[in-house]
C-alpha cells in the first residue's frame, strides 16, 4: 500500500511538473505574439515618441529617452525572435498549441525586421529601410492575429458539434499539437530560417564592428 501511495504521489508530482512546463511554454509563446503588436505600435508611432522627447527640457533626458526607446524596440524584437527559435522545434510544438504556419512565419519576419533595423538603417524614420521594417512587422502582426485568433483559439469541440460543416475543423488542423505532420513541415523551414537570420545578424555585426575599428584607426593618421 505504501509503495502504491508513493507511486501515485510521484505520478501526481510528474503531472504537476509537466503541467507547469506546458503552461510556461504557452505563456511565453502567447506573450511573444502579443508583444509583436506593441512593437508595431512603437515603430509606427515613432512620431508620438518624438513628441514626448521634445517635451523633455534637459538635453540628457531627451537623449536617454531616444536611446531608451530604440533599445526597447530592438530588445522586444530580439525577444520575439529568440522565442521563435525556442518554440519551433518538434517537441515543444507537440506539447503546446501554435498556429501553423502563421506564428512561426511572423517570428521569422520580425527577426528579419530586427536585422534591417539594427544594421541597415531601419531606425531612420521615412527611409526605405524603415518602411521595410514597418511592412515586415505589420505582416507579422497580421499573421500572428490570424494564427492566434482563428487557429490557436479556434472554436472548441462544443461549437464543432453544432457546426460540423463549418470552416473551424480545417482551421483546427493548423494547430501544432493537433497536426504533427504540419508541425514537422513547419519545423523544417522555420527553424533553419531563424538560424540563417541569426547568422546574417552576426555577420552584419562583425562587418559593422570591423569598419568602425578601421575608421577609429584612420582618424589619428588624418
Amino acid at each position: 500500500m505504501k509503495e502504491t501511495g508513493n507511486l501515485q504521489i510521484e505520478e501526481l508530482g510528474h503531472a504537476i511538473n509537466k503541467g507547469l512546463e506546458f503552461w510556461s511554454l504557452q505563456a511565453i509563446a502567447d506573450g511573444a505574439i502579443m508583444l509583436s503588436f506593441v512593437i508595431l505600435a512603437m515603430v509606427a508611432g515613432r512620431c508620438y515618441l518624438e513628441s514626448v522627447r521634445r517635451r523633455l527640457t534637459l538635453r540628457v533626458a531627451a537623449e536617454v529617452w531616444e536611446a531608451g526607446a530604440d533599445l526597447l524596440i530592438d530588445a522586444s524584437m530580439g525577444f520575439v525572435a529568440l522565442v521563435g527559435l525556442f518554440i519551433t522545434n518538434p517537441d515543444i510544438m507537440a506539447d503546446i498549441k501554435i498556429g501553423l504556419p502563421w506564428v512561426p512565419l511572423a517570428m521569422v519576419l520580425i527577426a528579419v525586421a530586427l536585422v534591417v533595423r539594427a544594421f541597415h538603417g531601419g531606425r531612420v524614420v521615412g527611409s526605405a529601410a524603415w518602411w521595410i521594417v514597418l511592412v515586415l512587422v505589420a505582416v507579422a502582426c497580421a499573421a500572428n492575429w490570424f494564427g492566434f485568433t482563428f487557429v490557436m483559439e479556434a472554436a472548441g469541440e462544443e461549437y464543432l458539434k453544432k457546426q460540423p460543416d463549418s470552416l473551424w475543423p480545417t482551421l483546427q488542423r493548423m494547430r501544432s499539437d493537433f497536426n504533427p505532420d504540419l508541425a514537422m513541415a513547419t519545423f523544417r523551414w522555420a527553424n533553419p530560417a531563424l538560424v540563417l537570420v541569426f547568422v546574417w545578424a552576426v555577420a552584419a555585426g562583425v562587418v559593422r564592428s570591423w569598419r568602425a575599428a578601421r575608421q577609429q584607426k584612420a582618424v589619428p593618421d588624418a
